[in-house]
């Protein structure tokens, strides 16, 4: 049965081009399945790092924790410049990884740790600085990604089947006995921890948006 995780992936990174000027340059998208996202970014422009048929999965792997250092580095230099300028800003850098407990599983235990350790870095100091992540999975639990990362989650998002044992990674303290959620596919549950929404978790029913002439989504 499909959710429309993949879907609603793209409406998210079609939103995303959009939030700053040239925010195309911006985008980075990890794409283990060479799906929907993959297609979406070879479309649009947008540099997608998928596997090679003739690399392991470990170089794979190793290919994203390269970009991920990139981001890491470039997340230092701006807390330079916050440093001597706290007004400066900053245009939104966003790695976008689908699958992620995908990337998790099977791999070299030193690539892992250093994937696992990228993230967590990045969402710890990548706020104030712009960067961003946006992950992908099929559950959120620790073998998917570090606690860490699921603590500084600030937008969390979770489509189809929902019940205790399906929230208990992303909404561990939720009861969803008491919220009626739409029936039908792209439907759940949002959170949005900020200082402008409200901090309970609410039903989501995603929009429905159209790729091209002959594709809804």
């Amino acid at each position: 049965m499909t959710i429309g995780k993949s879907y609603f992936l793209t409406y998210l990174l079609e939103s995303l081009k959009h939030v700053d000027e040239g925010g195309i340059k911006n985008l980075i998208v990890v794409d283990p399945k060479m799906d929907e996202p993959s297609r979406w970014a070879k479309a649009n422009g947008v540099k997608v790092i998928y596997p090679a048929t003739d690399r392991s999965k470990s170089d794979f792997v190793a290919q994203i924790n390269d970009s991920l250092s990139q981001c890491l580095k470039l997340i230092h230099k701006r807390q330079r410049v916050l440093f001597d300028n706290p007004n400066t800003t900053f245009k939104h850098v966003t790695v976008v990884i689908d699958e992620v407990l995908a990337l998790s599983e099977g791999v070299n235990k030193n690539i892992k740790d250093t994937f696992f350790s990228l993230l967590s870095q990045i969402a710890l100091l990548g706020r104030a600085t712009h960067v961003h992540l946006v992950l992908v999975s099929q559950r959120f639990d620790h073998t998917s990604v570090p606690t860490s990362v699921r603590e500084q989650m600030n937008v969390l998002i979770q489509l189809g089947n929902i019940n205790r044992k399906t929230t208990q990674f992303l909404f561990p303290d939720l009861d969803p006995e008491g919220i009626v959620i739409p029936s039908g596919k792209g439907t759940g549950l949002i959170q949005i921890i900020d200082d402008e929404h409200p901090y309970q978790v609410l039903p989501l029913l995603c929009p429905t948006y159209y790729t091209s002439k002959e594709k809804i989504l």
